[in-house]
């Protein structure tokens, strides 16, 4: 699994979303239509099995046969990105548009129908993506350029170690709001066998009408969070470690491990029975056969491969529908940490009383992306919520960063709210960071009498490097922290060919971590081979983030591999490039994909 660090940078400087500015509520749809109306289910018509699980599907939820959708792929695992058009997406388009494409908010693929989306065109090359995540953005609302990654605009930028969760909001009444995105959250009713497929609806079905009951599993690997940055991988063991405490609060049983081996592997514990939600990490395309799941189970697996085909192989999400989960999802390709399911929100909205398909597309970043959800979108573990999660009078300390991530020399606004308001004579917060030499802040704040908020300033240093500082703020017998990131402007640098033909114009592009600044920003470039490849500046405009340039490489009499770097501000970014002969220019474009 890739560090998020980098990923973080691009987004939460480029992109920071206020989630608490959501747009006035209109009343598009004057009456609350109810959810199972709001399904569409898609089917493989050349697939009986796939026929009669989203026929059970119907059934069960009660969802209009209109909401029923033929699709009829050539192949129920893959379809290659210039046959998805053809056979997936407008199929699906005209069927939404049919029904009314503001009226759907859950698709939901049933069993044997592609997961897996072959040779979609970047800028860096051809990748393996998530048809589902594709159909979520199907009339791409949210991602024009499938080349950048941002998050989507339902999504709750949480601050893990801050304790700041935006308070849950539903995708029905996002999508009431005016100038919403037309996001979906997409499922699929897949597993090994079809039996397996139609046992994830009854199993949400029957769990909600009795109660989910057993304990919490939470797999974490890097010891205490007391000496862990809410930065890089150390993120992944905060949002977990939340999860747990979240858990607790809500009166479940929690057994959570902080040793790097899994559940099943000692030291970590050996088994989780009667298991009800899981989350942990790490180890690439593997399941620990360590569980036993309770009817309405959901767990899933931080790694890279946790999805890599939900019917077969030694993957996570497989083996855990094979034994029993409801619940689960996972990645069919390299996702980043970022962009995996967030324990800690996903767990807290589910006590809030969300159903599976609105906690995890809230909890999930990235659209067009790699992942997949398996279960039944409509269903809800707790009905009713559990307190404290279910009251919106809940409040909780939590430090927040806005932004979390800056470029060096930029300033971050931290609020601070207390759970209660301050007593008489006001409440005094001791601020400390223990990287003075990159952000400076007041020693002290105070929040006054009756009040629960204030907020201060975080100055930053230019950098060359990528860093992260620790907030503290201390008050009463209390302290609470977050980790506020750092970097240079000059975020990375590709190239949209790993092989070009020499003599070919081809192009790159450079990203920086925030928009350029004013008067723009001049990017010096540079060949290791100037004999074979010589470049000229690239400059950025102001308030852009990325640009496209242009080159064209020398002939070449065989293959030479050379070093583009690009320089900003005493900071170096570097590409490799392979040239080819002009004649073997077919071949180059071959591997190229």
């Amino acid at each position: 699994m890739k560090s998020s660090a980098f990923i973080n940078s691009q987004i939460r400087a480029v992109a920071w979303f206020g989630y608490f500015a959501f747009a006035t509520i209109v009343t598009a749809i004057a009456q609350p239509i109810a959810l199972n109306e709001r399904v569409l289910v898609v089917y493989n018509a050349n697939v009986p099995d796939s026929i009669a699980v989203a026929d059970h599907y119907l059934a069960k939820r009660s969802i209009p046969t209109a909401n029923k959708c033929a699709i009829s792929p050539s192949d129920s695992v893959a379809v290659d990105w210039y046959n998805f058009d053809r056979t997936i997406k407008t199929p699906i388009k005209t069927c939404l548009n049919s029904i009314g494409r503001d009226r759907i908010l859950y698709i939901v693929f049933a069993y044997q129908t592609p997961f897996r989306l072959l040779e979609v065109p970047t800028e860096s090359g051809y990748e393996l993506r998530s048809v589902d995540q594709f159909i979520a953005d199907i009339w791409n609302d949210q991602v024009q350029d499938i080349s950048t990654i941002q998050y989507h605009d339902y999504y709750a930028a949480t601050q893990s170690q801050g304790n700041f969760y935006p308070p849950f909001l539903s995708l029905a009444e996002y999508r009431n709001q005016a100038n919403h995105q037309t996001l979906n959250s997409v499922w699929r009713l897949d597993a090994a066998t079809p039996e397996i497929a139609r046992g994830l609806v009854d199993k949400a079905v029957q769990t909600e009408a009795n109660r989910l009951q057993g304990q919490t599993c939470i797999d974490r690997r890097f010891g205490s969070v007391n000496a862990l940055e809410d930065w890089n991988y150390g993120a992944g063991d905060w949002d977990l470690f939340r999860a747990a405490d979240f858990a607790r609060k809500a009166g479940l049983t929690v057994t959570e491990d902080e040793n790097e081996a899994e559940f099943g592997t000692a030291p970590a514990p050996i088994r989780c029975d009667n298991a009800t939600l899981y989350a942990g990490w790490y180890s690439y395309n593997n399941y620990n056969d360590a569980f036993t799941w309770t009817p309405g189970a959901i767990g899933f697996h931080l790694d890279s491969g946790s999805a890599i085909d939900p019917r077969s192989g030694a993957n996570w999400s497989a083996n855990a529908l094979k034994q029993g989960i409801t619940v689960t999802s996972g990645a069919v390709n390299e996702p980043y940490l970022e962009g995996l399911p967030h324990a800690d929100g996903v767990f807290r909205d589910l006590f809030a009383g969300a159903n599976v398909g609105d906690a995890f597309l809230r909890n999930t970043a990235f659209l067009q992306w790699m992942v997949i959800n398996i279960g039944d979108p409509l269903y809800r573990p707790f009905p009713n919520g559990l307190a404290p999660f279910n009251a919106a009078t809940y409040k909780q300390d939590t430090l927040e960063l806005n932004p979390q991530f800056v470029v060096g020399g930029k300033s971050s606004m931290a609020t601070i709210t207390l759970a209660t308001p301050a007593p008489s004579g006001g409440t005094e917060v001791k601020l400390t960071n223990n990287r003075p030499e990159a952000a400076s802040l007041p020693e002290k704040i105070i929040i006054p009498a009756g009040e629960s908020k204030a907020t201060f300033s975080i100055k930053t240093q230019a950098t060359t490097y990528y860093q992260a500082p620790v907030i503290s703020a201390a008050f009463g017998e209390k302290t609470i922290r977050n980790t506020l990131g750092m970097g240079p402007l000059l975020a990375a640098i590709k190239v949209s060919r790993p092989i070009v033909a020499g003599g070919v114009a081809t192009t790159g592009t450079i990203q920086l971590n925030d928009f350029a600044p004013s008067g723009g920003a001049r990017i010096s470039m540079i060949s290791d081979t100037p004999s074979v490849l010589q470049l000229e500046s690239v400059f950025v405009p102001e308030g852009k983030a990325k640009i496209t340039f242009a080159f064209t490489p020398q002939t070449v009499a065989a293959n030479t591999t050379i070093l583009i770097s690009a320089s900003l501000d005493g900071v170096k970014e570097t590409v490799p490039i392979t040239i080819a002969p002009t004649n073997r220019r077919a071949v180059a474009n071959r591997k190229a994909k």
